[in-house]
């Protein structure tokens, strides 16, 4: 299953050295993540909180894209998997 979230992002002018994270509380399991076609990495658990900084990748100007690829396989210790 595959889930997409489209955004923009403009930057603050107050922060200095700003930086920009993308943070999930719950994606079980095996979840590969993408900011605008690039790899971020995999998440194989499915109970833990993980994130990603996602500053040398954000546009900040125009639309930017998260993509979160989750295979659900293999043995799995609850029945609403």
């Amino acid at each position: 299953m595959q889930y997409r979230k489209n955004f923009t992002h403009a930057p603050s002018h107050l922060v200095p050295n700003e930086r920009v994270s993308v943070r999930f509380d719950g994606v079980y399991m095996n979840a590969t993540v993408y900011m605008n076609g690039a790899r971020l990495g995999t998440h194989p658990y499915g109970y833990t909180t993980f994130e990603y900084d996602i500053t040398d990748y954000v546009n900040t100007k125009g639309s930017n894209l998260v993509a979160v690829l989750v295979r659900n396989s293999g043995w799995n210790s609850r029945w609403y998997s």
